[in-house]
């Protein structure tokens, strides 16, 4: 995650030194072949091209980005800085749940995360990331996107503007968009987690109203003590086929977040392959 000689117990250094090292289990004791961890899989297929080497590093699934080693940690994802304080982080893998949502998701603490693995892939300084983005026509407004993300985003575009030739709801949905918000540094809001805004791999579409609905559970703490069991019904949510269309296509929707953001979408296909994955 002894032997017995002449009637004494003998301890092997190997369990002396477990008692010495993190409770991490050895690599070996989970797979024999770092390629067979379905989120090391994810990870590769997903961001390879910003992979510059994987290999077994100190027990432990290590890869090279940008001339820094991050280090899987069991889905921790974090460069030898983050190794003191890495009791304190969560995996940056979740379940994600496939499909229609029929109810709230069941209430978790908000999880903390590293963001050591996105900071080496895309950086953290404003003007860096600026060069990696650009504005994106979404639904007859604009985002500003990392290019990472832009041909999924124009896919999900296409198929949101097909639903709505027949689907009334859609139409709707796109007639009623009414602003985009996309690249921003900050945190998600009520952590100190780094959003994918931060990294122009997240977008927030905005209505013209949201007919009394609740959108965000931190809004909804100032009328609500127990917001996470406030029901789907009077969750504003966009309609299932743009749903659909985001998560065919590498978004997952923060409306399936235990700390709930209905207008929210986060390019992280590791995540919802790594749930095919799981379900299959």
């Amino acid at each position: 995650m002894n032997p017995i000689s002449s009637g004494k117990i003998i301890l092997s250094p190997l369990i002396v030194l477990s008692f010495l090292t993190p409770a991490f289990p050895p690599l070996e004791q989970t797979t024999s072949k770092w390629e067979d961890i379905p989120e090391v899989a994810v990870l590769l297929e997903v961001y390879g091209d910003f992979i510059q080497e994987t290999t077994t590093k100190d027990n432990d699934v290590a890869f090279l980005i940008n001339k820094t080693w991050v280090y899987f940690r069991n889905g921790r994802m974090l460069t030898e800085e983050g190794f003191r304080f890495q009791n304190r982080y969560q995996s940056i893998f979740y379940d994600y749940p496939l499909g229609k949502l029929i109810k709230p998701p069941k209430y978790q603490q908000m999880p903390v995360r590293s963001s050591d693995f996105l900071d080496l892939v895309f950086g953290t300084k404003e003007t860096l990331l600026r060069e990696q983005c650009d504005w994106v026509p979404f639904l007859d407004h604009k985002a500003y996107m990392n290019h990472f993300c832009e041909e999924a985003l124009r896919k999900v575009e296409t198929e949101i503007f097909y639903a709505a030739k027949s689907n009334v709801e859609v139409e709707d949905f796109v007639e009623n968009l009414k602003i985009i918000y996309s690249f921003q540094q900050k945190k998600v809001r009520g952590s100190e987690n780094a959003s994918h805004h931060s990294y122009g791999l997240a977008l927030d579409l905005v209505p013209e109203s949201y007919d009394g609905k609740h959108a965000n559970w931190k809004w909804s703490t100032a009328f609500i003590k127990e917001w996470h069991l406030i029901p789907l019904e009077k969750r504003w949510t966009p309609p299932q086929a743009v749903i659909d269309a985001f998560e065919k296509n590498g978004f997952v929707w923060g409306g399936k977040w235990s700390h709930f953001d209905t207008i929210h979408f986060e390019y992280a296909p590791e995540i919802l392959r790594l749930s095919r994955i799981k379900n299959n």
